[in-house]
């Protein structure tokens, strides 16, 4: 894999992660099509390490304030509202952590299908085109429930999917509990630390890292970081003005495409 590839993976990366359209299915069409050679799965794993510095770097305060809070119950037993939080997040990360180590070789396996992505991306675009046509949500952040995070916990789990968006399926599941849309996508961003922290380590530690050039893994976590923040500003924009539709209407197109291919 050359610099330039990794740059692209990277940029790829960034702006599928956040952005309703499935990071994982991006990748295995672009590297599907595009031919790319080398150690894709190892720097794959790395580049999510780009995205996660992306979250922390836009939601450094809101991380900020669930850490102390963590850390006053843990050491004072003092709770307020991100205390809460902390749990849920924990609580909604389980069913997408067994999942994924419980039927590891049948989600390997949906990656090498470029049928399965397109299929995937239609559902995410069925999704999005639904759920923005909800009556609009009104609880915030700090109202969600311990249901709520289990259902956004469990589209968690569904979209290990490629082709399924993680970002789509968990503010789709927050706005349908009736979550306000922006606190929605707040919680889904969150609920991205554990996850991605969680599966690259894995990935990391079960990958033979052996032929990843350290500039081409650099350059792609750098592009992955730049472009997954640029993401989520966009993310939150489209939210606030209620255009998921357009992101819907992409994810048609392009698994439509990618179905055409296959077959």
């Amino acid at each position: 894999m050359t610099l330039a590839q990794g740059i692209l993976l990277g940029l790829i990366q960034g702006l599928t992660e956040f952005l309703p359209v499935s990071s994982s299915g991006h990748l295995v069409l672009v590297q599907r099509f595009m031919d790319f050679q080398g150690p894709a799965l190892a720097v794959d794993s790395l580049l999510h390490f780009g995205t996660l510095l992306a979250v922390f770097a836009y939601f450094r305060t809101e991380i900020g304030l669930v850490v102390r809070s963590t850390v006053r119950w843990v050491t004072r037993r003092e709770r307020d509202e991100y205390t809460t939080t902390a749990l849920y997040l924990v609580i909604a990360s389980v069913p997408a952590a067994v999942a994924g180590i419980a039927f590891e070789d049948f989600f390997s396996s949906a990656f090498s299908s470029t049928l399965v992505v397109g299929a995937m991306l239609l559902v995410t675009g069925v999704v999005l085109w639904v759920i923005e046509g909800r009556v609009e949500g009104v609880r915030p952040l700090e109202e969600m429930s311990l249901t709520d995070s289990v259902w956004v916990g469990l589209a968690q789990m569904a979209a290990i999917m490629p082709g399924l968006s993680r970002s789509g399926s968990t503010i789709a599941a927050g706005m349908w509990r009736g979550v306000a849309r922006e606190d929605a996508a707040r919680f889904s961003f969150l609920l991205a630390i554990p996850i991605i922290s969680g599966a690259t380590l894995y990935e990391v530690l079960g990958t033979n890292m052996e032929g990843v050039e350290f500039s081409t893994a650099a350059a792609g976590v750098a592009a992955a970081a730049f472009s997954g923040f640029l993401a989520i500003s966009v993310l939150m924009k489209v939210i606030r003005e209620q255009k998921l539709r357009l992101f819907s209407v992409y994810c048609f197109i392009v698994g439509s495409l990618a179905i055409a291919v296959s077959l």
